[in-house]
Formats: structure tokens, sequence, C-alpha cells
């Protein structure tokens, strides 16, 4: 089957929706058919559902989201700094071209400032400081950003500065528990005392954000290693496909460091939500995983010839539109919205004939702290990893 001048073979072991997708996609549908809406500390209302639970067997389906393309990257070393690094300093992201935590970054004066999600007027003003217990303190604070209307400020100390306070890998640094894992691996493996946990109380008011995935456990079972992950509160659109991703690489590398296999990973997550301004994005990935879930569907049940027929269809449909916009320019925003469905019907019929199963690699003979965290990182890849691409979400601070 010819596609963009490349032969491609229709492989129906492939041209399928990941489970992980359905699972995902799946739960953004329960939340927008269910959840209750509601006020939070980000001034952002969500779409929340009490309770939702994932379970992965990653040794049969590698998660890598389809339906929108995953930063691997920063996925990657995101997860290397809070337990390879153990470090809560940003630079050390930045060196490595990862700027997912510069909202929750603590200025150079040591102040964490607070924007308001909404309001662009009055930008020159200023609000009270508050130290980390909320007790203010007799100095006033103005934005650091031209675009952006300053809400709240905390002061942590200059010792902060750069980072994101006592949180996520300096909680990881001071306990040790981690350490302990990688050691119980290896001596005793069917410990039911392995548990990371970066909610600690002592931390808590001294970090700017309090963690989302809070908690891992690990589990030897029949030889494999296996893992629960408990988050608090999820933001399904952007950070939940990062989080298990993320955790199923950390179940792996820990299972790859104890010479063991690798089995499965559960999430179990209490405040599942959708900011109501990522609801745009939201559709759009939902759109494109029940076409996703059609074509699916055609290319099971249908021959070879059919399905190159059917695609060959939608080629022709797509050029004559473009044709026809050509000879008459007046017509471009009316054929808009269909030259785009068609697109889209297109793209996603192309991504099922052209994936491959995405696989983990891990450098051989290397202990975890000897893998490569450097910002081109050779020890730690994804492999055969396509997707729809990405789709811009709104961050709530």
């Amino acid at each position: 089957m010819l596609i963009n001048n490349k032969e491609y073979e229709i492989d129906r072991n492939t041209a399928k929706v990941t489970n992980w997708d359905k699972l995902y996609c799946e739960t953004l549908k329960e939340i927008k058919e269910t959840g209750e809406l509601c006020p939070n500390r980000t001034g952002i209302e969500t779409l929340s559902i009490p309770h939702a639970y994932f379970k992965l067997d990653i040794s049969r389906e590698f998660p890598m989201l389809e339906t929108k393309k995953l930063a691997i990257k920063n996925t990657i070393t995101e997860l290397l700094w809070i337990y390879q690094a153990q470090s809560n300093d940003i630079k050390w992201l930045h060196d490595r071209n990862n700027h997912i935590w510069d909202e929750w970054m603590i200025d150079n004066d040591g102040i964490y400032r607070i924007y308001d999600p909404f309001i662009k007027e009055n930008l020159h003003k200023t609000v009270k400081l508050t130290d980390t217990n909320g007790e203010k303190i007799d100095t006033l604070v103005e934005s650091l950003k031209e675009d952006k209307t300053i809400k709240q400020a905390i002061y942590y100390g200059k010792e902060y500065a750069n980072t994101i306070g006592e949180a996520y890998g300096y909680v990881v640094n001071k306990t040790k528990e981690f350490d302990n894992v990688l050691k119980t691996l290896k001596e005793n493996p069917r410990s039911r005392r392995m548990v990371v946990s970066l909610r600690q109380s002592a931390y808590l008011k001294k970090g700017v954000l309090e963690p989302c995935v809070w908690a891992s456990t690990y589990k030897l079972h029949k030889g494999r290693l296996n893992s629960n992950v408990t988050i608090r509160s999820n933001d399904m659109p952007l950070g939940n496909p990062f989080n298990v991703t993320q955790y199923a690489i950390l179940l792996s590398l820990l299972a790859n460091n104890a010479k063991l296999d690798v089995g499965e990973i559960s999430f179990d997550i209490t405040d599942c939500h959708i900011y109501v301004n990522q609801l745009d994005g939201i559709n759009l990935q939902l759109s494109r995983y029940d076409k996703l879930l059609k074509w699916e569907k055609f290319i099971q049940t249908n021959n070879d010839d059919t399905i190159i027929k059917e695609y060959n269809e939608l080629i022709y449909r797509k050029k004559y539109l473009e044709e026809k916009i050509i000879q008459n320019n007046y017509l471009k925003d009316d054929y808009k919205t269909i030259i785009n469905e068609i697109n889209e019907e297109i793209m996603c019929f192309e991504h099922l004939i052209t994936r491959k199963n995405p696989t983990l690699y891990i450098a051989p003979n290397k202990d975890f702290y000897e893998l490569d965290n450097k910002k081109e990182n050779e020890d730690i890849k994804v492999l055969n990893y396509t997707s729809l691409p990405s789709i811009k979400m709104p961050v709530a601070q």
C-alpha cells in the first residue's frame, strides 16, 4: 500500500488502537459526561470524577499515548531529575531543554509568584508577601512578567532560587527510600516494604507544589516486577499521559537494574480532572480517537484491495477540494471545515497502517546511577513510537 510515496504492508497485528489509548480516552469521555464542576486554587474550574484506575501489562504493550504526541525526552529527563539526580533545581532541566516546571520555579529573590490566569489588566498591581506558613510580611511584590497580573507571592528564601523548594527530587534525596528499593530488589526482592513516598509531612510547607504522583509500591510476582502508583490529583490532558509513561519507564529501569522481568503497573487516581479551558483540545483528541476506532474496525474486517480503494478515495476527495479552492479562492473559508475533517480522517487512517508497537530500550550492563542523563540521552529510548500530532493544552498554575 502506497502512502506518501512509501510502500507499506497492511499488518492487522499492528493496525490497532492501543489498549492504553482506549483506557485513557474512555476515561476522558467519562469525565466529560459525569464530571462535577469544581473550583480550585488555580482559579480555573475543573470537570472532576472521584476515582480512576488503570492497570497495564507493560510486558505486552508499552504505554505511549498515540491519539496525540507525547514529549518523550521531557518524560525521561524529568524522571531522571527526580530519581537519579534527586534534584529540585530547575536549571538542571533547562540544561536538557526541559521547561515543564517553569511555572512553579521560585524566582531569584526567593519569592514564588503566582499569576492570575484571567486578568490581563492592572499589570503593575502589587500583592503583600507571605511566608510559607501564610503569615504576612511587610513587603509589596510586583509581577516579573510583562503580560501577567500577580495574584499571590510566597517567600521561600533566596537559597531556594530557581528550584521548586523542598519537593520531588529533594525529598527522594532526603528519605533515601528509593535507594532502599534499589538495594532491596537485589537483596530481598520478596520484601513487602518496597515503597517510595514523595509526600513527607516535614517538607510539604517548603515545597512549591504538593506531589501529585506521591507514592509507588513494588511487588515481585512469578519473577516479574510489578508496581502500584498512587496519585492524589491528576490533570488528565497534560499530567496523566506523562505520568503513565514515566512510571512505566521507572518500573522497567528498576526491573532491569535487578535483572528481573517487568510485569504490570497500576495507577490509582483520587481526583481525576480536566480543566475547562482544555476542553477544545480534549474534543479534538476524542474525535481522533473515534476516527481511529472506526478505521481500526474497517481495516480488521476488510481485505487489502478494499482498504487501498477506500484510502485512495480519501486522497482523491482531498485533492478535488484543494483544486476547487485554487480555482475559486473565495470558497476557501467555506471548505475549510471539510478539508480539515478529511485531513484528520487521512491522518488517522495512515497512522494505523504505518504504526509499529513502541518498545523501550535500556542500555545493558549499567547500574541505575550509571545511565546517561545528558541532554542527548543515549541509554534510555522509546523505539518505534509514532503518534498523531501534539495538541496544545493550557497549563494551570
